[in-house]
């Protein structure tokens, strides 16, 4: 059940990046435009990337701990250990995909109203 919910949060954790990541690019592809919102629109362009980094960094990190952890776990019957990693992916594939929705939201939103003519900030 562990190993599905890694491939699971893997998987949600990477949409989540390229979508934060997406965000931030349009977000400065529109801040060159926009001379009057340049920094604010380049200050949230980083909020995304730095939304996108932090979700990537804790899905490479996690799986590291994950493998290193399983193999000690086998050794020792760690029965308490699956249960707890078990809980631990459930709780972050649903605040990844909370994330994410958020993200594909603000996607459809920004690329709205850039479809409308006007800048995203101004």
């Amino acid at each position: 059940m562990t190993q599905r919910l890694t491939i699971v949060y893997q998987l949600a954790s990477w949409v989540c990046t390229v979508l934060a990541w997406t965000n931030g690019a349009i977000l400065l592809w529109d801040g060159f435009a926009n001379a009057e919102y340049r920094v604010l629109t380049f200050a949230v362009a980083l909020l995304f990337g730095v939304i996108g980094g932090t979700v990537l960094g804790v899905e490479r990190s996690l799986s590291q701990i994950y493998r290193c952890s399983d193999k000690t776990s086998e050794e020792q019957a760690g029965l308490k250990t699956a249960s707890a990693w078990t809980l631990l992916y459930v709780c972050l594939v649903f605040g990844v995909l909370l994330i994410g929705v958020v993200m594909a939201i603000g996607l459809v939103a920004i690329v709205e109203r850039l479809q409308t003519g006007f800048h995203i900030f101004g």
